[in-house]
């Protein structure tokens, strides 16, 4: 079996489980404890969901078992597959398919009879499987026999039993340590075999094909051990090589002009679709820089806690709709909440990367023409120009730089509120004269 179908396997696996609360409404077993007694013969497919389950009778279909622990006693015998995710998993019984498991500690040591594929942290095996053994996952030990190949990843696997094929074995992220820091994550958790990082090969295995692994250094191997040829593949780790000063100078010219063209463009666009109604909105930042940064500051926090609020009570309204059994309605409110929060996101960015610096880099222009007394302040476009080339330059010098574009975009900001401003009040005095 290959890498690609054992993911493949275990992605379904996991869809498959999270369709088992759906299926009991028709058929399966539920409740805290669920037990199938010895003689006790389940005539078809059996879905699960539990807090524990123990099977000591017989299941003649597939096996699907979602339970914080899951047990398959040494009578116990599934004629199909087994599909079980939970915190425990115990295969001491016989499953005459394959076995599909997904957990924190996975012990088998009953009879397989087909592929063993499995994903956890920490896997234990040693009963017998007539196919092939794989494991991605943190550790796993092997005293078993697989009657075919064997395929693992993760930071260590120990080997003391039989592989009737080759073994592929990827360790190249393995951690000298051993478990990883902060090591049980919570209490209460299962014990679990001790391996250690890397592979490690007793001199009781058997390997009858080929060994192939990557590691990051290379393993004893005893002999005998392994019949066919050993692979060995170092894993190396890439150096980073800090680029020479022009190439450095290079990307940065290029970064930097790319930006020009960028804030160009959109400029030019808005110059030419409203020209009048961007200069207009651009002329606060000139004459009233600093009301005009105290604003965009206050946009710009105003913004962030209504983004949080829409988060906020679209999740709660829809919350309370799902409660009252309406998921559709539910459904649909929580989708449009995104989408207008990823709108919003969206809009936000524009105007703060191009549209606000576009207004400051006019503004910029304009008062530089102006204190050369030049005719070209009138212009709309050499304005423009001069502010944009200048405004770039001034925000690529490091570290002031970013303070320069912070403070260009919040004058952009807050230049809009005087453009708003003049909007009502001129909405104002003709509402009042109709009267």
């Amino acid at each position: 079996m290959k890498w690609p179908k054992a993911l493949l396997a275990i992605v379904a696996f996991l869809f498959l489980s999270l369709s088992v609360y759906p299926a009991m409404a028709f058929e399966g077993r539920g409740g805290e404890k669920v037990v199938i007694e010895e003689g006790e013969t389940v005539e078809d497919d059996l879905f699960v969901s539990a807090r524990e389950f123990i099977l000591r009778g017989k299941v003649k279909g597939d096996l699907v078992v979602f339970a914080q622990e899951v047990k398959i006693e040494k009578t116990g015998i599934v004629e199909g597959d087994l599909y079980a995710a939970g915190q425990t998993i115990e295969v001491k019984g016989t499953v005459m398919d394959d076995i599909i498991a997904a957990g924190y500690a996975l012990s088998i040591s009953g009879q397989g009879g087909s592929d063993f594929i499995g994903a956890g942290f920490s896997t234990e095996f040693t009963g017998r499987l007539s196919q092939d053994f794989l494991f991605f996952g943190y550790q796993a030990l092997l005293a078993g026999d697989v009657g075919r190949s064997l395929r693992f990843a993760g930071n260590g696997i120990k080997i003391s039993g039989r592989i009737g094929g080759s073994a592929e074995v990827d360790v190249s992220e393995a951690e000298k340590e051993g478990l990883p820091p902060g090591f049980p994550f919570y209490s209460g958790l299962p014990p679990v075999p001790s391996v250690p990082p890397g592979l490690t090969i007793q001199e009781e295995a058997r390997i009858e094909g080929n060994l192939r692994y990557i590691a990051k250094e290379e393993a004893t191997i005893p002999s005998g051990t392994v019949k066919g040829k050993v692979e060995f593949k170092k894993r190396e780790i890439p150096k980073k090589v800090a680029p020479p000063p022009h190439v450095v100078a290079i990307r940065w010219g290029l970064d930097r002009f790319r930006y020009l063209v960028s804030l160009l463009l959109v400029g030019t666009l808005m110059l030419l679709v409203a020209p009048k109604w961007t200069q207009r909105i651009a002329e606060p930042i000139r004459v009233k820089p600093l009301p005009s940064f105290g604003w965009g500051l206050i946009i710009l926090v105003a913004f962030g806690f209504l983004i949080v609020l829409l988060v906020v009570s679209t999740a709660i309204i829809s919350l309370a709709f799902r409660l009252l059994t309406l998921k559709g309605l539910a459904g649909w409110l929580f989708f449009a909440g995104l989408v207008a929060g990823a709108t919003g996101l969206w809009g936000m960015g524009v105007a703060w990367i191009y549209v606000t610096r576009i207004l400051a880099s006019i503004a910029l222009g304009t008062a530089i023409l102006q204190a050369f007394k030049s005719k070209a302040a009138a212009s709309k476009w050499w304005p423009f120009i001069l502010g944009l080339v200048v405004l770039v330059l001034a925000t690529s010098i490091p570290i002031l730089g970013r303070l320069l574009a912070w403070i260009a975009s919040l004058m952009g900001l807050g230049s809009f509120w005087f453009w708003v401003s003049a909007k009502s009040e001129e909405v104002t005095p003709a509402s009042a004269s109709q009267e």
